[in-house]
């Protein structure tokens, strides 16, 4: 069973099929035969961050690279 939060982001509905792939570190699982794709921007905020909204800028990994 897919938990609802996750079908709710990802657009699945009662019905549709998915692909089981077998890979070294797990299953993945696929939408077959979808007629439209999603774009990543239904997993905005599926992480949970709670701070303040940043700007692009201040998220510049590079701000964040050790010397």
């Amino acid at each position: 069973m897919i938990p609802a939060r996750f079908r709710q982001l990802l657009g699945l509905q009662a019905g549709d099929r998915l692909a089981l792939t077998l890979e070294a570190d797990g299953l993945r699982l696929v939408p077959q035969n979808r007629e439209k794709t999603r774009s990543a921007r239904v997993l905005i905020g599926c992480a949970g961050y709670q701070g303040p909204p940043l700007s692009l800028e201040q998220m510049d990994p590079a701000l964040f690279a050790q010397p």
